[in-house]
């Protein structure tokens, strides 16, 4: 069997026995409640992307929910997009979330498909294949799991940890993420001393199963804390802490840390003001590389750089100003932590500064029905704030329109 028919046949098979897990269980179900949702997003934004300048994503998604028995619950999403990127059209069936929940006892909850992992925010984002437990322990809450990655369509997962993972990933053909296991666990607590704060610990670790020569795995250690410092004004600290080793290279250490601070201004609007910062190692020396998560969230949203060997502060300002309108405005400046992990077509190669630039964005609400959802969002980076990039470079945009409707 060639490779063609191999990565047909795992395409089927996860999604086909989801649903016939979910046609099977239909007529013993007697309380289900199902829904549909259809969303539209379309992105506008400068060249120099493997996929163009233009982007759209129109996605078709039911989904159906219902106990099974008195301590399980079946839910099920599934879908399928219209892509189009690099001016080609593109259809990807997906499945989202499917998750049979059980319940042995209070207090205790297994969960096993396609979920969400919960424990290190910054190592693991978004959904993944396999198994995992939650349970009341100590005052607080013990979390733990072990997911897969390789059956994840790959600009979902956005599992890029190495060169090769990037190349797989900005080819325009295949649909699977890079295979990895991966295996979490993590406790946080709440009401600390008292009060509102609440604490957060956690350790991760991944595994490389890509079959190539330079095999990456990444073990990670990760510590959150939320404080109200006072009825209007919270503040959040975390850090995280990484041995990273790939075959035929000197293991190395690197982290990353965060902080951010929240007011909710005495105004008569409902809105808030928010401070944002973030720093991650970058390539140093021989014992201290860049921090690379298992799935990558862009950071800032306009240059929208990977959170590796990059640092950011941001400031932003959201406000419901109307029961059926929102809006938000923000600004932020860039750095780059070393001068090799972050790449954009208009830098100057010859520059050492770390100075990147600054942005802003700006975008708006609108729910005229309760189901019903449509945004826009637009903002400029602005590289000649910084000494990175070229003095001839071009102003980097991005434009977002969005709508959702639930059914």
């Amino acid at each position: 069997m060639n490779r063609s028919k191999r990565g047909g046949a795992s395409r089927r098979a996860g999604v086909v026995f989801p649903a016939a897990i979910f046609f099977l269980a239909v007529p013993s179900l007697f309380s289900q409640d199902f829904g549909f949702v259809l969303r539209q997003k379309a992105l506008l934004k400068d060249g120099g992307h493997p996929y163009g300048a233009a982007e759209y994503t129109g996605t078709a998604l039911p989904w159906f929910a219902s106990p099974l028995g008195d301590r399980a619950d079946l839910y099920l999403s599934f879908g399928i997009s219209a892509e189009y990127l690099d001016e080609k059209w593109k259809p990807v069936p997906e499945m989202y979330r499917f998750v049979v929940t059980w319940n042995p006892r209070p207090g205790l909850s297994l969960e096993l498909g396609r979920l969400p992992a919960r424990g290190s925010s910054s190592v693991m984002a978004g959904l993944f294949d396999g198994a995992s437990f939650r349970v009341n322990v100590g005052g607080g809450r013990l979390y733990g799991g072990v997911f897969y990655t390789g059956l994840l369509y790959k600009r979902s997962a956005y599992t890029v940890m190495t060169a090769e993972d990037r190349v797989k990933y900005d080819e325009r053909d295949g649909y699977f993420a890079s295979r990895r296991l991966a295996a979490e666990i993590s406790w946080e607590h709440y009401g600390i001393f008292n009060t509102r704060s609440s604490f957060s610990a956690s350790g991760a670790a991944q595994f490389d199963l890509n079959g190539t020569d330079a095999l990456f795995h990444s073990q990670y250690v990760e510590a959150n804390v939320h404080i109200p410092l006072s009825g209007k004004v919270n503040a959040g600290f975390g850090g995280v802490a990484e041995l990273a080793e790939e075959t035929g290279a000197r293991p190395y250490a690197a982290f990353a840390i965060s902080a951010e601070v929240q007011w909710l201004l005495p105004t008569a609007l409902q809105d808030r003001l928010a401070f944002t910062g973030w720093f991650s190692s970058g390539n140093w020396n021989d014992r201290a590389g860049a921090f690379i998560p298992l799935t990558t969230r862009a950071k800032g949203k306009v240059l929208r750089p990977e959170c590796s060997g990059i640092a950011l502060l941001e400031a932003a300002y959201t406000a419901r100003f109307h029961p059926k309108f929102s809006g938000d405005l923000s600004g932020a400046y860039y750095f780059r932590t070393d001068t090799v992990t972050f790449q954009h077509s208009g830098m100057d190669r010859f520059s050492a500064s770390h100075l990147l630039g600054g942005e802003v964005y700006g975008g708006l609400g609108w729910t005229p029905f309760s189901d019903v959802l449509i945004s826009a969002g637009g903002g400029v980076f602005f590289p000649r704030t910084g000494k990175a990039f070229a003095g001839d470079a071009d102003l980097v945009y991005r434009v977002v329109l969005e709508a959702s409707i639930l059914f």
